[in-house]
């Protein structure tokens, strides 16, 4: 028999371990991406946004509002309340100069040396103000610390961006209970807010702060304030801050709405009597119908289950209808006060902080049709710089109406005086009579007319250049410095 030759099996071998190599690479390869592909769906599936949580009792709700409470370091006689406006890295630059102006300014409370802004009760701020009237109220003086590194002079859009575009993010994307709104709260949180929620704005010394929303559905402002959750039946102080602020700056378009979950007739909740009254009245064209049926609407939890809330200046960009809506009826006014433990205010003043920048007119100088852009952009303008005009002209008036209101709750024989009232001037009034002081930062209040043509041209995103951020709060410093109604505040405080 002759034998085969021998061949040498080296080749075959190393043919055979070359293809075992290659199919273990492809099983390896198609394990993970199968294991990648499971992670990430079950990322996508689980992906949801935070949920607020029922309350059975409306008392802890209500709790988070203006009321003095025993031992409050802030005067009794001296009511401070400041709204901060919307606009984006401009507004919270701008509402951070009037509190660096504040900081720095001295007054005396019954002999005692004080800083002004360690006597603020109370701030409403809108979408980009937001940002600096939460930090101030977590944070306190830390604001002064490290609020321009870490938030006023960071490029905070294009963070934004860059997460939203990253891969590790697209699954969560993917979940339809997870947006972009989701995702800038959580990066909100990372960059300033450090996890807090409402409770920590109740457990520290600082204002009440009100943060504005809009809900959608019903067009009209959400303000996360206790009067504003109990008839919804959800518990404000375990919501974080972060999702507040994100609600109040989610311009529509750029970011989904935020949602809340309506627990409507768990909390034992009743209308207050001057809504039911008012509903019963139905007196269709006045502010306090219109107010009550907004509060009675969430009561239908069926129709309303969830509350979508985006940008809080697309019904009140100042900041200013919370504190008009919180005074809709004379009796109601000096009832609150009493309720909030106020009566003993003997002066009132509100800071108005406005960054509203200048719309672009330019296309007025075209003699062709305007493009979509510009058509779109002055569209959506002219409703709001409209209503900011009426909302501040409607808080001009009435300012003089509180004063004489709470002077006749504090002292009913002023009651029958006729005398005109002069804000921020000091006069020969009773000694019970109250001063009230409406003081207007904005930048038509600017002198120098480059400087304020230049302000009111930056625009309304979340990265502006250091030195223009500078410029800002120099501009608040200045129109403060240069104000006759708060110098009048000062002096009258010394």
């Amino acid at each position: 028999m002759l034998l085969k030759p021998f061949r040498y099996p080296g080749r075959h071998l190393m043919r055979v371990c070359r293809l075992n190599l290659t199919l273990n690479r492809v099983l390896i390869m198609k394990t993970a991406i199968g294991l990648m592909i499971a992670f990430f769906g079950l990322t996508a599936c689980t992906a949801h946004y935070h949920v607020n949580q029922a309350v059975t009792s409306i008392e802890v709700v209500e709790g988070y509002s203006l009321k003095k409470e025993p031992g409050d370091p802030r005067s009794d006689e001296l009511l401070v309340i400041l709204t901060f406006s919307g606009g984006g890295t401009r507004a919270a630059a701008f509402s951070y100069g009037v509190l660096k102006a504040l900081a720095q300014t001295q007054i005396a409370i019954n002999g005692k040396k004080r800083r002004l802004i360690d006597e603020i009760d109370a701030i409403s701020a809108v979408s980009g103000g937001s940002f600096t009237a939460a930090y101030l109220g977590l944070f306190g003086d830390r604001i002064f610390k490290d609020f321009e590194k870490k938030f006023l002079k960071q490029d905070v859009q294009s963070k934004l961006i860059k997460r939203v575009l990253s891969p590790l993010n697209w699954f969560k994307l993917g979940s339809i209970y997870f947006t972009r709104s989701d995702l800038a709260a959580d990066y909100y949180d990372q960059l300033l807010f450090e996890h807090k929620t409402f409770r920590d704005f109740k457990t520290s010394e600082g204002p009440l702060i009100a943060i504005n929303a809009t809900d959608i559905a019903m067009g009209s402002q959400f303000s996360f304030i206790g009067s504003q959750f109990t008839p919804i039946c959800t518990d404000l102080l375990s919501y974080p801050v972060s999702r507040a602020v994100t609600a109040s700056s989610a311009v529509p378009g750029a970011f989904p709405s935020i949602i809340l979950k309506n627990y409507a007739g768990t909390c034992h909740y009743r209308l207050p009597e001057w809504a039911t009254k008012a509903l019963k009245q139905r007196q269709v064209t006045t502010r306090q119908y219109q107010q009550a049926k907004r509060l009675n609407a969430y009561l239908d939890v069926k129709k309303y289950p969830y509350i979508h809330l985006l940008d809080g200046g697309i019904s009140d960009n100042l900041g200013i209808r919370l504190l008009v809506n919180a005074t809709l009826t004379e009796d109601e006014l000096w009832n609150k006060l009493k309720d909030l433990n106020l009566i003993n205010t003997k002066k009132l003043a509100i800071i108005t902080v406005n960054a509203q920048k200048e719309t672009d007119k330019t296309f007025a100088q075209r003699d062709y049709s305007i493009p979509l852009i510009d058509t779109f952009g002055a569209a959506s303008s002219i409703p709001l710089d409209q209503y900011s005009f009426e909302t501040m002209e409607l808080l001009r008036n009435n300012i003089s109406i509180w004063r004489e209101l709470i002077t006749a709750g504090r002292c009913p024989q002023a009651r029958s005086q006729s005398t005109k009232i002069k804000e921020g001037t000091p006069g020969a009034d009773p000694p019970c009579t109250v001063q009230a002081y409406l003081i207007e930062v904005s930048f038509d209040m600017m002198q120098d007319q480059n400087e304020r043509e230049y302000l009111k041209s930056l625009p309304t995103t979340f990265h502006l250049e250091p030195t223009d951020v500078d410029r800002l709060i120099a501009a608040a410093l200045e129109i403060l410095q240069n104000s006759k109604v708060f110098q009048a505040l000062v002096s009258d405080l010394q």
